[in-house]
């Protein structure tokens, strides 16, 4: 039985003071809206880049191996909108959106995933950027939250320049995911 399994994801961290502040407010709103759930640790927002699961230690070691010398170039995320999965009127998550005017984040995931593809890691899904603000259990008053999801719809959270690249470890506990990052990626980036 593997019991030393490291769930991992390689990710960009998009916390900054303002961006928490906004994030807080939306999740304030949200949840005095009727959604009831678990807020996501608002130093751990992030845009993951590509899941990878429960791997053992020498498998992590060869993604590291294969992220090495990443060309991480700065691009300016705008963080913007919010929406939820998986659509309808099932409010399962909530996040916002983030857009990438110069496609600098979209053109880093395509190189993860390549660098990764040799490994045998394909995305499960078309890489859609967002930032997953709320985990929802359930929702109290749904034509509420659902007005007020589309009355943020089109808000402008904020700005964010992003230069690293995070593999990141996920502890699951009762309280919501622990991350740390197992090694980071970008300009003068130090090893983890």
């Amino acid at each position: 039985m593997a019991t030393n399994l490291i769930r991992s994801f390689v990710a960009v961290d998009v916390f900054t003071p303002e961006i928490i502040r906004a994030v807080r407010a939306i999740q304030q709103d949200l949840q005095s809206a009727g959604i009831i759930g678990k807020p996501v640790d608002l130093e751990s927002l992030h845009i993951t880049l590509i899941f990878l699961g429960e791997l053992e230690p020498p498998l992590v070691e060869k993604v590291k191996e294969s992220l090495s010398g990443i060309d991480v170039r700065p691009m300016r995320l705008v963080l913007k909108g919010v929406g939820y999965f998986p659509g309808g009127s099932r409010i399962n998550t909530v996040w916002i959106g983030v857009e990438d005017a110069e496609a600098r984040l979209a053109a880093t995931q395509r190189e993860v995933v390549s660098r990764l593809a040799g490994l045998g890691f394909r995305p499960d899904k078309e890489f859609k950027p967002h930032i997953t603000i709320l985990r929802v259990k359930s929702v109290r008053n749904k034509s509420e939250v659902l007005a007020k999801i589309s009355e943020l719809s089109s808000q402008t959270i904020g700005e964010v320049v992003v230069d690293r690249v995070r593999l990141k470890k996920s502890t699951l506990t009762p309280q919501g995911p622990i991350y740390e990052d197992l090694q980071v990626y970008g300009p003068t980036a130090p090893s983890a």
